[in-house]
């Protein structure tokens, strides 16, 4: 004779239903603690004022877009932007670290390695200078300009 046809069908469905609900409880009981306890040793605080800065200048042939990391107010007009500085527009694009731009002005500066890309020239330097509303960019430094 089988043995299973031999057990009480009563306290098989019971003894299923105890262990469904025995790992419910536990699954539960393992999410929302898991929830509620976020390590904050893991958490990193930034100094900076603005996260993921957005800017642009306006000049009369063309919009050069700002964008960084992070940045910091000097003061009304002034801010230092730090972590992967991009300036682009549709016709070049600018990537450096660190960088002052002057929001009244138009202007930003910047003294750490910068790489100028357009169309059919490359340039790194040392830094640049971007004024006259962006319709100028004066590069600061030892130089290398690839033009092909």
């Amino acid at each position: 004779m089988n043995f299973l046809l031999s057990l009480n069908k009563k306290y098989i469905l019971f003894f299923t239903f105890l262990i469904s609900l025995l790992f419910l409880i536990l699954f539960f009981f393992k999410y929302y603690t898991s929830n509620n306890n976020i390590n904050l040793s893991n958490v990193v605080l930034s100094n900076a004022d603005i996260i993921e800065p957005r800017f642009a200048i306006n000049s009369i042939n063309q919009k050069i877009f700002v964008t960084a990391k992070e940045g910091n107010f000097i003061d009304d007009n002034k801010i230092l932007l730090k972590k992967n500085v991009v300036f682009k527009s549709n016709n070049f694009s600018i990537k450096t670290d660190n960088v002052m731009f002057n929001r009244l002005d138009q202007t930003a500066t910047s003294n750490s390695k910068s790489f100028f890309k357009s169309k059919n020239t490359k340039i790194s330097s040392e830094g640049f200078d971007i004024y006259d509303n962006g319709n100028k960019i004066k590069f600061n430094g030892n130089s290398i300009i690839i033009i092909k």
